[in-house]
């Protein structure tokens, strides 16, 4: 068995010492729900192996699970919980909401309090709307750009995820050797039973290519009717626009009458305020957000020109869903946005700093340990990619991570109560419930647990 197998295997067993309880769970998960839970990403498809851990409980930073384990919790459920887990502003406010109904398939006020604040803080928001999740409304803005321009083709960015939808699904995580060349990607569908036709309106080029969309634009200029582009491209392990990339992109969009859409789904009210479009300064015709802007509730936001909305006011374009804008999610949605704005948006300047101690900190060791990694993004979500890159631009520079000593990297953390996503894809996510504890207690786990893969031979 070669050496990094062993350590694997080794991890795995260091584990099943302190989780009898999870894994008497999942066995018997398996066999009612298919993969023992209800999304990849909490299946050992994302790397749990050799079974997820169940949890009991959260509470502000920390994750306690069945067994009686606390962890430091930087996967903060993919994203959402920036304000922290079960924060008491949240779940008071949603409480006493509910007491009044959760849903009626009617409209009430709270909806609009919150809409009237979500336009105050997105640049690019004139109206908005609500769904519950990320996937859908997607779909909707897709339905609205190619309304408004009578055309078909979405382009996407190979490496981004925009949802499990069929019409989207495709080129996120493809093998190299199927993935066609690196200027002009193949469209490979995430998973069988997504037909070919789905996506046949989708365009796929590779992230931070200025050459690139110029080509396709004098290519297929006219027959495009949005651009849709994670501006930071999270799920493939943030990588965030080069100089000038999105300003070259707004022009371009504006020249050839495309819609610029902005899937802001977990950059939105993480990066700031104003969410990805503020902190980079360039505004889209429409936005999808979710995640953070919930609080941990399954609410989703997407919204732009007010010209482009109407179209489904007037019918237009169609939309509909009984839960839309139930009042749970919209109490959660506003008590998030009047956390988040307090003493105007100041806890970001606190979760910056945390994050930026943090990314300091484990650039500092692999520094001094001589270990080939990056530490890419921002202060409230950030990656360490094992690579001998020295940046990621896209996709591809991001198939250099080493997931194999990512996950080793991952699993002994674990064992130290710091807990990280284990795919490396993702991000490490700090929230407004961290504290400098929390930072100093994970510096020290990182070090320790890097020298020691160190003095293996891992590195």
């Amino acid at each position: 068995m070669p050496v990094l197998d062993k350590i694997l295997c080794r991890s795995r067993c260091m584990s099943l010492q302190k989780t009898g309880r999870s894994r008497k769970l999942y066995e018997r998960a398996l066999k009612s729900i298919p993969g023992g839970a209800s999304s990849a990403s909490r299946t050992p498809l994302e790397g749990y192996d050799p079974y997820p851990i169940f949890i009991d409980r959260a509470e502000g930073s920390k994750l306690y699970d069945v067994d009686g384990n606390e962890y430091i919790d930087y996967l903060q459920a993919l994203g959402p919980m920036f304000a922290g887990h079960a924060n008491p502003r949240i779940i008071d406010f949603v409480s006493r909401q509910i007491k009044n109904g959760s849903t009626y398939g009617l409209p009430f006020e709270l909806q609009i309090e919150v809409a009237e604040k979500l336009i105050r803080h997105v640049p690019g928001f004139e109206k908005v709307s609500f769904m519950n999740s990320g996937s859908e409304v997607v779909q909707e803005v897709m339905r609205l750009a190619r309304a408004y321009t009578e055309r078909k083709l979405i382009v996407k960015y190979e490496g981004n995820y925009h949802g499990w939808l069929d019409s989207v699904a495709l080129s996120v995580h493809t093998p190299l050797n199927n993935a066609g060349p690196a200027q002009q990607p193949s469209k490979i569908a995430i998973g069988a039973g997504i037909p070919e036709s789905a996506y046949e309106d989708i365009l796929v080029i590779p992230w931070n290519d200025l050459p690139v969309l110029e080509k396709a634009l004098e290519t297929y200029g006219n027959r495009i009717a949005g651009i849709l582009v994670d501006p930071c491209m999270c799920n493939s392990g943030i990588i965030p626009p080069v100089e000038g990339y999105l300003e070259a992109l707004r022009e371009l969009t504006l020249q050839n009458g495309i819609v610029l859409i902005f899937d802001e789904v977990i950059t939105g009210f993480r990066l700031g305020l104003n969410s990805a479009q503020g902190k980079f300064g360039v505004t889209p015709d429409l936005t999808t957000l979710a995640k953070a802007v919930g609080g941990g509730f399954p609410v989703a936001v997407y919204g732009g020109r007010a010209e482009i909305m109407d179209l489904i006011a007037n019918g237009t374009v169609f939309r509909a869903g009984t839960l839309n804008a139930n009042r749970a999610v919209m109490a959660a949605a506003y008590a998030t946005l009047e956390f988040l704005e307090e003493n105007d948006g100041s806890v970001y300047d606190r979760v910056y700093r945390l994050g930026e101690r943090l990314m300091d900190g484990i650039q500092e060791t692999v520094k001094r340990l001589q270990i080939d990694a990056i530490v890419q993004g921002f202060g409230t979500m950030f990656q360490v990619h094992f690579t001998p890159l020295k940046e990621f631009r896209n996709y591809r520079d991001a198939v250099t991570s080493d997931f194999e000593k990512y996950i080793v990297f991952r699993n002994r953390l674990l064992e130290q109560g710091v807990f990280l996503r284990p795919m490396h894809w993702g991000e490490i996510y700090v929230s407004a419930a961290h504290s400098d504890d929390d930072i100093d207690k994970t510096l020290v786990a990182i070090d320790r647990v890097l020298t020691g893969m160190k003095k293996e031979g891992i590195f």
